[in-house]
């Protein structure tokens, strides 16, 4: 019997490219939001180290003006990266639900390619035991007919050769064999 063949096979690693492809940008969309992230974690750091600092005397008032106008730049970018992480919202939503469909029509082709071979793996197991049934039959009856008839090879059954037909429907009053023997008696009567 020929090798499992899936025909949808190509369709298949399509459909694994492009859940691949969509993967890939929703993971570039979400390392942008979490660069963004980890900025906003970084100057929460830097203000709360800045806060915690003890001013000495010898620090003079121009010198704490710049200290709280600098946490002030830090605290508006962290708003300003928060609403940028917020308009990511929705493409990575969009991008999500991309990532989803191509997993949903990857998984209906590899459900189909799993269908077909256990269909072929039935269909192959059957033929090995018809075969395996055929051998043993066969040999039965050779022992049987060797017991019955010992070494004398004219009592023995003749043995029988069958003609496939194909495809061809015949009808119950044609005997398929009977003409292929008159096609060959034809043939080598000349």
């Amino acid at each position: 019997m020929k090798r499992f063949q899936f025909r949808l096979e190509p369709v298949l690693r399509l459909k694994k490219i492009k859940e691949d492809q969509k993967l890939k940008e929703l993971s570039e969309l979400v390392a942008e939001v979490n660069l963004r992230k980890s900025e906003i974690d970084s100057n929460e750091t830097r203000i709360r180290s800045l806060s915690s600092t003890e001013l000495s005397g010898s620090t003079d008032l121009r010198e704490y003006s710049y200290l709280q106008t600098y946490m002030r730049q830090l605290l508006t970018r962290n708003s300003e990266l928060e609403n940028e992480i917020r308009s990511f919202d929705e493409p990575v939503e969009k991008k999500r639900t991309e990532v989803s469909e191509a997993r949903k029509e990857k998984k209906v082709l590899e459900l189909l390619k799993e269908t077909r071979f256990k269909e072929y793996m039935h269909s192959y197991r059957k033929a090995e035991r018809v075969q395996a049934e055929e051998r043993l039959l066969t040999d039965l009856y050779r022992k049987q007919r060797e017991e019955a008839y010992g070494g004398d090879r004219s009592k023995r059954d003749p043995k029988v050769f069958t003609y496939d037909t194909g495809g061809i429907e015949r009808t119950g009053t044609e005997d398929a064999g009977l003409s292929e023997l008159r096609k060959l008696y034809e043939r080598y009567k000349k």
